[in-house]
């Protein structure tokens, strides 16, 4: 936090991976991380890197805060929803699993193997940091006030999120899959890390372990009138580091897609 200031006097642009810039409500960021901010004044400053959002923003920018793995997923499962005005956005539901590397490398017992295998719970249920800033993303990509319950999960493996997304339809509008389907397709047709699956289709972990890609799918459940989107993704990748890099490639000019063109790691 300290070593951001004295970087951009030097002129060096900076890519901050921590969650220390993407909450912009200091008195909100210090509530939820229990910590006095160092240096508020900086905040204002920093660009949030979701490219699929802000990617104009990101071109210009001297500083940016990388979004954390779980506000990946899940503000890309949500966005084309919000954006079109589709959804209650006021009840939104995440539920999410990830793998143990997202609680970093910690001896924590509940993350060793014989703790963590065969077996998936729930933890920060009743408050989990990443909230506000999903919330406060999604508010400012929609223009819309976000009412989310988000629920995320332990699960037996090293890497990978898999988010699944409930959002009641809103009481006045008609949907159909054929047109969430296209919404969809039609948002993300020009991104080259996002990848809409055909209607039946589902995500998985495993298709995006190693990769920078996101797997998203919408089904239209007309038994309940609520839109189901799963988002899955690597944490350490786009949910990390890759999207580090993304936004470096973006802020400099280079082909976006350099250096993160690998496949899934398959087995």
């Amino acid at each position: 936090m300290h070593s951001v200031q004295p970087l951009l006097d030097a002129g060096v642009k900076v890519i901050d991976l921590s969650a220390d810039f993407r909450i912009q409500d200091v008195a909100l960021w210090e509530q939820w991380y229990n910590i006095k901010h160092a240096c508020p004044e900086l905040i204002p400053h920093a660009v949030y890197g979701l490219p699929e959002v802000n990617r104009e923003q990101i071109k210009t920018a001297n500083f940016i805060a990388v979004p954390g793995c779980y506000p990946t997923a899940i503000q890309l499962g949500f966005l084309p929803l919000l954006e079109n005005d589709l959804v209650d956005s006021s009840r939104l539901i995440a539920d999410a699993k990830s793998g143990v590397s997202g609680a970093g490398r910690k001896a924590v017992e509940d993350y060793l193997l014989c703790e963590a295998t065969e077996s998936i719970k729930a933890y920060g249920v009743t408050a989990h940091r990443h909230q506000p800033e999903i919330c406060q993303g999604l508010h400012r990509a929609a223009g819309v006030e976000i009412g989310l319950t988000f629920i995320p999960h332990l699960a037996p493996m090293v890497r990978g999120i898999l988010a699944t997304l409930y959002a009641p339809v809103k009481n006045e509008r008609n949907v159909t899959q054929e047109q969430l389907q296209s919404i969809f397709e039609d948002r993300y047709a020009s991104e080259p890390f996002v990848e809409v699956l055909s209607a039946g289709e589902f995500p998985a972990t495993r298709n995006v372990k190693g990769s920078n890609r996101c797997e998203i799918s919408v089904t239209y459940r007309d038994d309940t009138d609520t839109v189901v989107v799963l988002s899955a993704e690597d944490n350490l990748v786009k949910g990390a580091s890759g999207q580090a890099i993304q936004n470096m490639n973006v802020m400099f000019g280079l082909e976006e897609t350099a250096g993160l063109e690998g496949i899934a790691l398959l087995p």
